[in-house]
């Protein structure tokens, strides 16, 4: 038996099979695309650069989960990615090719990579709309206010700091938000904000009162305090965010909650800040939220139906973003510790298939407390909390997620190009709902994508 047949038994793989050793692997890419594969451990050294073309190699570390709230058993996933690891184990590469490599045929040892003479453009440029939901306060581990009551390891705070005088006039803090939003845009993320939330899970919101003390209170929408404590601060808000240039792109972003809530929320926000917008995510047809106009709707899967996608097209035509999420479920496809081989890329390029505007995922790093080495975390499936590990590195799902994404944004290019209109419906006839959440062959999925749109 071959180290990396040992290796496979000793833990479960949750990604694409791998060349037998000997055998010469083949990718291929665009110019202007990354792209990760698996790689036998018993193939010679594969990395470099030529003319443009770059491979990293390294090594997919075990990581502990747990099969579920009520087992004991441990098991092990070959998915923290760390490049450089030269450790024994399951190993990988990313290639990645400049928007201005020269298109051909690059030889990396047992590594062969073909650059096709098309240009993938930079991710600033892509139509795919991916929200990947971060918690800052998991990076900082400080314990605040808990508007999801503190379902997660870390409570989430709130970025803006308000205070209420003895003669209950209020006045706000944007510092931290500020400073929160100018990074995020400093790394590439944007431009839009979703701001969450308005109606915390208990409905508690928190205050600083004349004395520095803090204080916890109900408001509940269609109360009179929630007015007040709501009315007030949308309207200074908006005022701040015309003056930082960022009032067009924010959202006030509800989730998951009831409908007479959320139609509370959204004629409030209308009315005393109509400057903002509205997102949020459910499990209906945007057209059954009556009077609510939602600017950014995302879907949970296992409600994506025929009606729900007859909505999309009119949306998008009236400048509204439509997209589907997964979170604690469906059980597949999903890109959870335990998902089979070619889940994660099916997730990424399920919205080219189906005509959506993209995906939002919970959540990319809402981290355990040693989510290194176990992703296990209470009552939700592991993996479901995070796509990358505090060490920086990424998880295997998340690069096949990513692989997933850059196939719908080739799709889009080669839809809107025209020419092939009969080969990719025929392609995203393949990706029927009810067989993906069934189970089905999703790595044969993974592969007749990528004949298709690297031909």
């Amino acid at each position: 038996m071959n180290r990396l047949s040992r290796v496979a038994l000793a833990f479960t793989l949750c990604c694409a099979g791998v060349a037998a050793p000997g055998d010469v692997m083949s990718v291929t890419v665009w110019r202007g695309e990354s792209s990760s594969l698996l790689v036998s451990d018993e193939f010679p050294e594969i990395g470099g650069e030529a003319q443009g073309v770059t491979v990293r190699r390294g090594t997919l570390l075990p990581v502990r989960y747990n099969t579920s709230i009520k087992s004991l058993e441990y098991r092990f996933v070959a998915d923290r990615a760390v490049y450089g690891s030269k450790a024994a184990g399951l190993h990988f590469a990313t290639v990645s090719a400049a928007a201005d490599a020269k298109a051909g045929e690059y030889d990396f040892g047992q590594l062969k990579v073909k650059v096709l003479d098309r240009v993938l453009p930079p991710p600033s440029e892509w139509k795919y709309f991916l929200d990947l939901w971060q918690h800052p306060w998991a990076v900082a581990r400080v314990l605040v206010d808990q508007p999801w009551n503190h379902q997660c390891y870390d409570a989430y705070g709130t970025m803006i700091g308000r205070r209420r005088d003895a003669n209950g006039k209020w006045s706000f803090d944007y510092s931290v938000f500020d400073k929160y939003v100018e990074f995020g845009r400093k790394c590439g993320l944007g431009p839009d904000i979703a701001c969450y939330t308005m109606c915390p899970w208990g409905y508690k919101v928190d205050y600083t009162d004349a004395d520095g003390r803090k204080v916890r209170v109900e408001a509940k929408p269609g109360r009179p305090f929630f007015d007040e404590y709501w009315g007030v601060f949308l309207v200074d808000f908006s005022k701040h965010l015309e003056e930082k240039g960022w009032l067009k792109d924010t959202f006030i972003a509800m989730d998951e909650r009831s409908p007479e809530d959320l139609a509370y929320i959204a004629k409030f926000v209308r009315r005393v800040a109509p400057g903002l917008r509205i997102a949020m995510a459910g499990n209906r047809r945007p057209s059954e939220f009556k009077g609510i106009e939602i600017d950014n709707y995302s879907q949970i899967m296992h409600h994506v139906d025929r009606p729900f996608l007859d909505e999309v097209a009119a949306r998008r035509k009236e400048g509204k973003t439509t997209t589907y999420y997964i979170c604690c479920g469906p059980a597949r496809p999903n890109t959870f510790m335990s998902s089979g081989p070619g889940e994660a890329f099916v997730c990424g390029f399920y919205p080219a298939a189906c005509g959506l505007d993209g995906l939002l995922r919970w959540a990319y790093n809402s981290w355990g407390e040693d989510s290194n080495s176990d992703m296990t975390y209470s009552r939700w499936t592991a993996g479901d909390i995070a796509l990358v590990y505090p060490d920086g590195s990424p998880s295997w799902r998340f690069l096949e997620l990513k692989n997933g994404i850059v196939a719908a944004e080739k799709f889009r290019i080669l839809r809107e190009e025209g020419g092939r209109d009969a080969e990719l419906d025929a392609l995203a006839a393949k990706f029927d709902l009810k067989k993906l959440l069934e189970g089905t062959d999703y790595e044969g999925l993974r592969r007749a994508v990528q004949d298709v749109v690297n031909r």
